[in-house]
Formats: C-alpha cells, sequence, structure tokens
C-alpha cells in the first residue's frame, strides 16, 4: 500500500468511526445500566463494593389505606379488636382530611418483611419501578461526542431516585470493574473497525 492509499484509508475509517461512534455510545451506556442494575439489585452494593445503608427501623406511620400495605399484613397487623387496641394510633392531616394511623415500631425495614421482601440488602425494588424506569437518557449528538446518561424518565421515578441517592449516595455510578467492562465493547469496536 502507498502512502497515499493508506492515508486514503485511514481518512475512510475515520470518517465511518465518527459516524458510528454514536451507535457504540448507545450500547455502552445500555451495557453499564444493565450492570447497575444487576450489581444493585443483587448485591446490595455500591460502586465501590460497599453495602447501601441497611433499611431504616425507625418506626413509620402506616395505615390499611397505605398504597404498598396488603391484605394480609394489614389482618396481621389490626385485623381484630384486640390487634387494633395494641396499636399506637395518631391522627394526622391527609390531603386536608383527618387520617389514623398507627406505629409500625420496626420502621421501612419490618413493614418490608411483613410482605415478604428482602432485608438482608438494600436492593431498591418495592415494586422496580424506579430501576426498570432508568434508561439511556441522552441523545444521539451526546453519544457521537461521547457522552452517555443515565436517568429516570418520569418525574416520580426522579424523585424517588433523588432520595434514595441522598440517602444512600450515588446509585448509578460505574465500578472500575464496569466500566472496564463497558470500556472493552468500545476498544474491541475500534479494533475491528480498523483491522477491516
Amino acid at each position: 500500500m502507498t502512502a497515499d492509499e493508506a492515508i486514503k484509508y485511514m481518512n475512510q475509517i475515520t470518517v465511518e468511526t465518527v459516524g458510528e461512534f454514536g451507535v457504540v455510545m448507545l450500547q455502552v451506556a445500555q451495557s453499564a445500566n444493565t450492570l447497575i442494575r444487576q450489581r444493585v439489585t443483587e448485591t446490595g452494593k455500591n460502586a465501590e463494593g460497599e453495602a447501601f445503608a441497611p433499611y431504616s427501623e425507625k418506626p413509620m406511620l402506616v395505615n390499611c389505606s397505605s398504597k404498598y400495605m396488603s391484605v394480609a399484613v394489614c389482618n396481621q397487623l389490626a385485623g381484630s379488636k384486640e390487634k387494633r387496641k395494641d396499636l399506637k394510633w395518631v391522627t394526622v392531616n391527609k390531603g386536608g382530611r383527618p387520617a389514623r394511623v398507627f406505629e409500625l415500631e420496626g420502621g421501612y425495614k419490618q413493614f418490608r418483611e411483613l410482605h415478604g421482601r428482602r432485608t438482608d440488602i438494600v436492593d431498591f425494588t418495592w415494586t422496580g419501578e424506579m430501576m426498570k424506569d432508568i434508561q439511556v437518557t441522552s441523545s444521539d449528538d451526546e453519544h457521537r461526542q461521547g457522552l452517555a446518561r443515565l436517568s429516570t424518565l418520569s418525574d416520580e421515578q426522579n424523585t424517588k431516585l433523588a432520595g434514595n441517592t441522598d440517602r444512600r449516595g450515588d446509585i448509578l455510578m460505574l465500578s472500575n470493574e464496569e466500566i472496564n467492562e463497558v470500556s472493552e465493547i468500545l476498544e474491541n469496536w475500534l479494533v475491528a473497525k480498523w483491522d477491516e
């Protein structure tokens, strides 16, 4: 290959590489999202390998009409006069109307246990809606510039993510191992591109 042919080939590969870079960055971002979701929901660990702070055992107020309270758990806690008599009751203002609620002494951890949910790790999956809502939200233009962003799609889930992040730290950060894994996608693509 002559010098002119080599330069022409390199220019062609450069143009193709720039044109396809956005697609590859999208794949990198989607892989990163999958890796983060698996680590968080399966191990309950942050990017540094530390367990997220445990579920709260601070007493919380609940009632049987709570969005996530099951009928079975409600009956277990307050299903008879005797059970209701033993509970600590409080009246709160809910939407401009008084509402009777009772104290769950073991807090959110107990609430999860009563519903058969994991408490050995913090997996952020009461309904799973927040984790499912986390998607690649960056644009194709951003991908072509080498930028990718993960975030929630809805305001409700974004509020949950922000609250959980405030309480427990950055949930969407990649670990060093995960960075290496997604970097390999980019490296393999570049090697294959230049080997053509």
